[in-house]
């Protein structure tokens, strides 16, 4: 499928909920030897990120519109995926977003199912619950824990990042060992 998509067999990496699209345009424009997908939910911010990202000449970015739980679980392919990054995952913990959370069993098994052995998922939030949760399911879909993995020696701040996380950012990455 990837070929398909980017004309090349170059690994993949895939932003859930990329926002305006800064940490994957910056990812992309750091490491053109990496594909990257991203799944973000409203057409226009898709758009938007796709436009940014012909405006700078990167060709190793594609953005799709859709829920990511049905994009990864019904069209990403098993063992293809080198790195999933989730940051600020939206829905905020609200009662009336449950339905479009992603921290669920049927999520966490296809992530893990299509990551790459030795693949990583990135998580950051400024709710250590939220990475928690989502961290735990990961785990029991056969994910491990890796202590001190982070995306990049700087990895890019969102938006969302530099305006919310008063807080802290909390992290948590984990991996594919088999």
């Amino acid at each position: 499928m990837w070929r398909v998509v980017f004309g090349d067999d170059r690994p993949v990496e895939v932003e859930i909920g990329p926002g305006r699209g800064d940490v994957l345009l910056a990812f992309a424009a750091a490491r053109p030897a990496a594909n990257f997908f991203a799944i973000e939910r409203t057409v226009g911010a898709a758009e938007a990120i796709m436009t940014r990202a012909r405006i700078r000449g990167l060709t190793n970015v594609r953005v799709v519109a859709g829920d990511a739980r049905c994009v990864v679980g019904r069209l990403v392919p098993d063992d293809s995926v080198a790195a999933y990054h989730i940051y600020f995952p939206d829905p905020w913990p609200k009662r009336r977003h449950g339905r479009r959370r992603l921290a669920t069993e049927d999520f966490a098994r296809d992530v893990a199912r299509t990551l790459v052995p030795g693949g990583v998922v990135h998580l950051a939030s400024d709710l250590p619950a939220l990475v928690g949760e989502l961290g735990a399911l990961l785990g029991r879909a056969g994910l491990v824990a890796l202590a001190g993995a982070v995306p990049a020696p700087d990895p890019p701040i969102t938006t969302f990042e530099r305006k919310y996380a008063r807080d802290g950012t909390h992290h948590a990455s984990l991996g594919r060992l088999r």
